[in-house]
């Protein structure tokens, strides 16, 4: 490692952590998850240019949760983890049929998580 390296790796690690603990105090657990797996489902969706899918995603996020930072770095940090997998497994592209019934099966959990 490099000397920028050791300076930086600490503040990752910080914000990495903060951002957990906040989005733990922004919802609870069933709702972390719904978002998180309507992150890995964007970062499929980024991966496989399923453009339609993406902005469906972020729509159910805009009028289902409460407007808090956290979560949406939640969902952000998701989104990344799933993109970055996705590509360091060479996964291929689900058909489109079976992903927007992944996507719309997500959507109905994370709207039934925030309406408790």
């Amino acid at each position: 490692m490099n000397y920028k390296t050791l300076i930086f790796l600490p503040i990752i690690i910080l914000i990495s952590i903060s951002s957990n603990v906040f989005a733990s105090r922004a919802a609870t657990e069933p709702q972390l998850n719904s978002i998180a797996e309507l992150g890995r489902l964007n970062g499929v969706a980024l991966q496989c240019s399923y453009t339609t899918q993406m902005q469906q995603i972020k729509q159910a996020l805009v009028l289902n949760l409460p407007k808090q930072r956290a979560l949406g770095e939640w969902f952000e940090n998701k989104t990344n983890d799933s993109f970055m997998a996705f590509m360091n497994t060479n996964a291929s592209c689900p058909s489109a049929v079976d992903f927007m019934q992944e996507v719309n099966a997500a959507i109905i959990t994370l709207e039934s998580e925030f309406k408790k």
